[in-house]
């Protein structure tokens, strides 16, 4: 049985990570539509639209701590110097975080088109459909993790998940001393497991092309932040785009689960090489895919005036 395991992965990776090409593909053309071709204006939102404040209007508190999928339990004896906090204060840390990111856009007295920031706002409206309306799976650590995915029976959870929801996942982490290298390989182990773009963030610098999170944090991207990202043009969608949380033990039941490895097999550590080599090559460019970092730090931000289109820049180029 695990040898037949052993060959289906191999067999798989190379149509998973064609089908991961052509699905980050779609995702990047969809960004760029948010951002240059039909750009997102800032001040679609209200600082008291739940994506800005992450509270469920029907409870009046938080909403991601009802909407986690799945945890394992905590190490009895933490191996650090200093224990993770608990983890309803860890998911409201992520959760906080990604609200600020939506709040940058959001209208405010005397910036009716939201705040200068790094992202235009297209982006930014993205964190809302992630921390909002998202699921949150939550482990001590990486092999801990890789243990949980290379199990077949909670990939096929994790799937039905985000066929019958809609919704992105993210998967959190308790341990933020965590080795780099060893997240970029998880986060390639899990774009060798699923044909979906797998982004890794966390509160050290920079992995591949992750960026700043109080916790390590992988937003596995499944494509469905675009519909809910783009309901946001209407008022009707702005008022509809916010999701009741996930009714609870609906999903990943069927435990404990335990695959065949906790460690990441060749192909996940030479797929995060390549990335962390190609990363390497942009230089000053770094992670950065969207926008120039070199422009961030020379000052530069995007708002509040809205991002012309390309036939406004096309007008004005000629005038």
């Amino acid at each position: 049985m695990k040898t037949l395991a052993w060959l289906e992965y191999y067999l798989m990776v190379p149509w998973i990570w064609l089908r991961l090409t052509l699905h980050n593909t779609w995702g990047i053309l969809n960004v760029l539509d948010l951002i240059w071709l039909r750009p997102m204006p800032g001040g679609l939102l209200d600082l008291e639209h739940p994506f800005c404040t992450g509270v469920n209007p029907a409870t009046q508190k938080p909403v991601w701590n009802e909407n986690v999928l799945f945890r394992t339990p905590r190490l009895a004896r933490w191996p650090g110097a200093i224990p993770p906090e608990p983890d309803e204060v860890i998911i409201e840390k992520v959760g906080q975080h990604l609200c600020h990111q939506v709040c940058q856009a959001a209208a405010r007295p005397g910036w009716p088109t939201g705040q200068a920031a790094a992202m235009p706002p297209g982006i930014l409206y993205i964190h809302g459909t992630v921390h909002y309306n998202g699921g949150w799976l939550l482990f001590n650590d990486f092999n801990e993790a890789i243990r949980h995915f290379s199990d077949r029976r909670f990939r096929a959870e994790f799937r039905r998940f985000v066929r019958e929801e809609g919704r992105e996942p993210v998967t959190l982490f308790r341990d933020r001393d965590y080795n780099r290298t060893a997240f970029a390989q998880f986060a390639c182990c899990l774009r060798s497991l699923f044909p979906w773009f797998s982004n890794c963030n966390g509160p050290k610098k920079f992995v591949l092309w992750g960026n700043p999170s109080p916790y390590p944090a992988v937003n596995t991207i499944t494509g469905h932040w675009i519909r809910d990202t783009r309901a946001l043009a209407t008022p009707h969608g702005r008022a509809k785009v916010a999701r009741p949380p996930i009714p609870p033990q609906r999903y990943f039941q069927d435990g404990p689960y335990a695959g065949d490895r906790d460690q990441p097999r060749w192909p996940e550590r030479l797929l995060a090489w390549l990335t962390e080599h190609r990363i390497r090559l942009r230089g000053a460019r770094e992670n950065l895919y969207f926008v120039d970092k070199r422009k961030i730090r020379r000052g530069f931000r995007f708002g509040p005036q809205p991002i012309a289109s390309p036939w406004q820049r096309f007008r004005k180029l000629w005038q």
